[in-house]
């Protein structure tokens, strides 16, 4: 019996500690791949184990490129980029957050000085850009009643709040032509036949407004604030906090479309909303790395959650350099019955992009 004790004991320390409602750190999801390849799991168990797991971190790009190569394999590879996409709005590990103390405010201040300035610069001298948009959709639908259970929940007991039930899988991948107007992104073709029904049976229309608008109105409202400093591709990062107030009426979320009135009709959601979330800036120019959006939606609404991460960096045309987006996340939460399910049927969508080729506008793509 005392072996068999030290036995169970030791298998106790080897294994990982998982939290309850299974959400672990980076270095906690390290572990589990690292035990699994151990244990010579497939690629399917692999798989199937993380779709079972959320993060409390960000999965950031570098940590994720190194998941990705020793993966047991495509099934894995998919499920690292949903944990990435989906922990994408988070703080990283905080061996990516410098300890060092925040500046006081004269230098806090000359540092946003600085973003907004350079913004605005950037985006009143950008020429009309297009650029390839290429996009990962990931999705998945979900059935339950938010003041009870509903589906395969209703008879597991569980509230929405206690399952899981949001694994989510590659649907499709297309490629868009967007057409960049001073920081205003707009999408002018895609290649997704019938993008509509085919990839999504809800379709995003919103277009968000500039960075440098985002930025001017925050200020003017007195809403950013010094959050934390970040390292980014191993450089020393600020992170502000902003808030902008839906009177300024900067953003209107707008999807197509939800059945009302008993399905016999289709209408379009579209609301003004405020905005909150983060932005990154490089310290010594002002440019602004990282860019994410919160919009505020309430959970009575057919849309009830989109958040946005834009990633910039540097594009070379004709010569000049302009700041550009790189990458970006969209993740998104509608009831996709529209009022005839309110509360019941849910679809959550993951959007991961990357832009290439970008020229000037009317010229051809490469």
């Amino acid at each position: 019996m005392k072996r068999l004790g030290w036995i169970l004991v030791l298998l106790m320390l080897a294994a990982p500690a998982w939290p309850a409602n299974n959400k672990i750190t980076v270095q906690q999801l390290k572990d589990l791949l690292v035990s699994m390849k151990q244990s010579n799991k497939t690629d399917e168990e692999v798989s199937t184990r993380l779709k079972d797991i959320d993060l409390s971190e960000e999965l950031t790009a570098a940590v994720k490129s190194d998941l990705m190569f020793a993966s047991a394999g495509p099934l894995t590879s998919e499920q690292i980029c949903v944990l990435e996409a989906r922990s994408s709005m988070l703080a990283p590990p905080p061996s990516d957050l410098p300890s060092d103390a925040a500046p006081d405010a004269a230098a806090q201040r000359a540092i946003l000085d600085k973003a907004i300035s350079f913004a605005a610069k950037n985006d009143e001298q950008i020429p009309r850009l297009t650029a390839l948009k290429v996009v990962a959709h990931y999705g998945h639908i979900n059935t339950f009643n938010r003041w009870g259970s509903a589906g395969a929940n209703q008879q597991a007991g569980l509230s929405r709040e206690q399952s899981d039930g949001w694994s989510m899988s590659l649907t499709s991948r297309y490629t868009e032509t967007v057409e960049i107007n001073q920081g205003v992104e707009k999408v002018t073709a895609s290649t997704a036949d019938q993008k509509l029904t085919h990839v999504s049976p809800i379709a995003e229309n919103s277009t968000r407004p500039a960075l440098s608008l985002i930025l001017r109105k925050a200020d003017e409202g007195g809403k950013i604030h010094w959050l934390r400093w970040e390292t980014i591709s191993g450089a020393k990062t600020v992170v502000f906090s902003y808030e902008v107030d839906k009177k300024n009426v900067l953003y209107s979320v707008e999807y197509c479309c939800f059945p009302a009135h008993g399905n016999a009709n289709w209408e379009p959601f579209k609301k003004a909303v405020g905005l909150r979330g983060e932005f990154f800036v490089n310290p010594d120019t002002g440019t602004t790395l990282r860019l994410v959006m919160h919009a505020e939606l309430d959970s009575s609404d057919f849309v009830e959650r989109e958040d946005t991460r834009i990633d910039y960096g540097t594009a070379t045309i004709d010569g000049n350099t302009y700041v550009v987006p790189v990458s970006s996340f969209t993740q998104t939460e509608v009831n996709a019955g529209g009022d005839s399910t309110k509360g019941m049927i849910q679809r959550r969508t993951l959007l991961v992009s990357g832009y290439a080729n970008f020229s000037l506008a009317g010229a051809a793509q490469k």
